[in-house]
C-alpha cells in the first residue's frame, strides 16, 4: 500500500535522476555532499526537504477506501560561494524546479499518484548571503493522491 514515505522516495529518485550532475543534493539527517570543487573551492550544491502541510479525505467511502490528499511542500535551497553572483544559484534552483512543474508521477497503484505544481523561486536577497554562501530557494508545491 503507497504511503507518505513512498511519496518522498518517489521524489528523492526524481531528484537523483534529474538533477543538474554537477549539483551535490544534501537530505534531512544525512551527512553534508562535498562541497569542494575544481583547485579545493568551495562550489554550488543544494539542500531539499520534503514537508507535509495537510491532508484530508476528498470523497466518501467505506474505511480503506477513501480518496485521501496529502498536501505538501518540496524545497531545495541551493548555495554557491559567497562573492560568485547571482546567475549561477537562479539558474540552478531553475533547474530544480522544472524536475517539477506540473508533473505526475508515483502511479504506484491504481488511485496512487504525486501531483506537482508551479515552483517558486524566493530568497536572494541580502538575508540570504551569511558572508560565505549565497542562497536561493525553489518551493513546489505537491499532492499526494491515495486511498485510506
Amino acid at each position: 500500500m503507497a504511503n507518505f514515505a513512498g511519496a518522498v522516495a518517489a521524489i528523492r529518485s526524481r531528484v537523483a535522476a534529474m538533477r543538474p550532475v554537477e549539483l551535490p543534493i544534501g537530505w534531512p539527517n544525512e551527512a553534508r555532499p562535498d562541497v569542494i570543487g575544481v583547485g579545493g573551492n568551495p562550489a554550488p550544491w543544494a539542500y531539499a526537504e520534503v514537508s507535509s502541510t495537510g491532508a484530508e479525505i476528498r470523497g466518501v467511502g467505506v474505511p480503506g477506501d477513501h480518496v485521501v490528499v496529502e498536501e505538501g511542500i518540496i524545497m531545495m535551497t541551493v548555495f554557491v560561494p559567497d562573492g560568485e553572483g547571482t546567475a549561477t544559484a537562479y539558474s540552478l534552483a531553475g533547474q530544480l524546479g522544472e524536475i517539477f512543474r506540473v508533473q505526475q508521477f508515483y502511479d504506484a497503484e491504481p488511485g496512487v499518484c504525486i501531483r506537482t505544481w508551479t515552483p517558486r523561486i524566493s530568497g536572494g536577497d541580502s538575508s540570504s548571503d551569511d558572508g560565505m554562501w549565497f542562497a536561493v530557494t525553489v518551493s513546489i508545491p505537491f499532492q499526494f493522491w491515495r486511498r485510506a
